[in-house]
């Protein structure tokens, strides 16, 4: 088979497994395992299993109308021009030289990219390294204690190579939550107030946590006193692929989170969004695609084919992400690079920068800015204390609640094995569910039928990993019955 092969990095969350991707002349991909990759050992999950369906080149549009990338380039600066209330979105799906070339567009108008990460504008400045720049995950496999604040198995099932060498290395793991988790010796579903008592960590121990565009403000914030108060150490994962990068590039720029955008498009404040491999309607499923239509102008620059690219006024297609030239940060900071070539996202970039009045740049010159300028920005986490609101764990009472346990992979949503929620028996006796039999889940936003799995949670909670578009939430109340 001729084509090509690729040393890339998996784009579904911030571990930075590193791959091969092989493209062959068809454009047809396939992934293969990279065991010298330091931040896997070649090992995939079955979400990096499935990466070839999160590969669908996106196509240059203008007002619906397939357009030469020229075109779309030429298009996408005349709307900019002397646009007001324009918001700017790359999340970090995309590499930290692409990032920094779309904050030189954002620096010709005026403006700043966010990253769509709110909890970084509820904390203050000092603990933003604590969130944004992790540990070393090896560090993982030396922890006397783990407190697991996330579902290994399905969020971020790499880290379960490193939690099984803690074990085997004598370290003992609470998962906190409401689901039991096998891997854990004990799981606790207790509140924050408790989490000091209950937990009994210490300087040896490790707190691993994650942080997302649906995190809430004040959950980060107890986490951060906890491992102020204990001595433990902590670690956020995080849902993209150079989350730790952008975190560098855009800190300090007033960052909006992706709810807030989302009010401002609705309230009219928000006139023009630009994203940059950034999907806000993969990420809000629920509501997103109506509010994003009352923008006048959107324009996605984008290396794949999603449900955003269907809907905006401009598309300026790239390369896929495995081609382009340049870097990420992983969740420990290790900079990774791409062995792809591919320029056309940066180069856009570039002539739409100087269109707006700004200057021109390349990749090299800003592969050179993030080896020398944002690597050396990596630095130790040092705040104080926060004050915290008081957060509710327990389920509403007489009611089911519906919880959607964030799932940071994109392409997460294939049928497959998993399509289905979560309950104790209790729930399965006092609805009369029968065995092969389906679920009705109602709630404010329709009806839907799911096949259901037994699981140790409490009365009450129903679970999914899946953004199922009846809920309307994290946590959305339902009515269930049995089909």
């Amino acid at each position: 088979m001729k084509g090509m092969i690729y040393q890339t990095v998996c784009p579904g969350c911030n571990i930075g497994c590193g791959l091969y991707i092989r493209e062959d002349d068809e454009g047809t991909v396939s992934v293969d395992f990279m065991k010298s990759s330091p931040a896997n050992l070649g090992k995939l999950c079955r979400f990096g299993m499935q990466l070839p369906h999160h590969y669908s080149k996106a196509i240059s549009m203008v007002d619906s109308v397939e357009a030469s990338i020229e075109d779309a380039v030429q298009a996408a600066s005349g709307k900019l021009k002397g646009a007001k209330d324009v918001a700017m979105l790359s999340v970090g799906a995309t590499t930290s030289e692409e990032h920094l070339a779309f904050t030189r567009v954002a620096d010709a108008l005026g403006t700043v990219v966010h990253t769509g990460m709110g909890t970084y504008a509820e904390l203050p400045p000092e603990c933003h390294a604590a969130v944004g720049q992790g540990i070393p995950l090896e560090d993982v496999e030396q922890a006397g204690k783990i407190a697991l604040f996330i579902d290994p198995y399905t969020q971020y099932p790499l880290i379960m190579r490193r939690l099984l060498a803690a074990k085997r290395n004598g370290a003992s793991i609470i998962a906190v939550g409401p689901k039991k988790i096998k891997l854990a010796d004990e799981t606790k579903h207790i509140g924050p107030d408790q989490y000091e008592s209950e937990l009994g960590l210490d300087s040896d121990s490790m707190i691993i946590a994650d942080v997302h565009p649906h995190s809430d403000p004040e959950h980060v914030k107890h986490l951060l006193n906890l491992a102020l108060m204990t001595g433990a150490r902590i670690m956020f994962m995080k849902p993209f692929v150079d989350s730790t990068g952008v975190h560098l590039i855009s800190k300090g720029t007033g960052q909006k989170g992706l709810q807030e955008i989302m009010d401002g498009i609705n309230e009219g404040s928000i006139k023009t969004l630009v994203t940059l491999d950034s999907d806000p309607i993969e990420l809000m499923p629920n509501g997103a695609e109506d509010i994003l239509k009352k923008l006048d102008n959107l324009i996605v620059i984008s290396s794949r084919n999603s449900p955003v690219t269907k809907l905006a006024h401009i598309v300026i297609g790239t390369e896929p992400l495995y081609a382009k030239a340049g870097s990420f940060m992983n969740t420990e900071g290790q900079v990774l690079k791409n062995s792809g070539e591919g320029t056309v996202g940066v180069d856009a970039l570039s002539t739409i920068a100087q269109n707006l009045g700004g200057e021109a740049f390349d990749c090299q010159s800003l592969h050179t800015h993030v080896l020398e300028n944002v690597v050396k920005e990596y630095t130790g986490p040092k705040y104080k204390k926060l004050s915290c609101k008081i957060i509710e764990t327990a389920p509403e009472e007489g009611k089911g609640n519906l919880i959607n346990v964030y799932n940071p992979f994109m392409w997460f949503d294939q049928p497959d094995d998993n399509d289905f929620v979560m309950v104790n028996m209790n729930t399965v006796k006092s609805l009369g569910l029968r065995k092969g039999g389906m679920i009705a889940l109602t709630s404010n936003g329709g009806t839907l039928k799911m096949r259901y799995a037994v699981a140790e949670v409490p009365d009450g909670l129903m679970l999914t990993n899946k953004k199922l578009p009846i809920a309307t939430g994290t946590c959305t109340v339902v009515t269930a019955e049995g089909c």
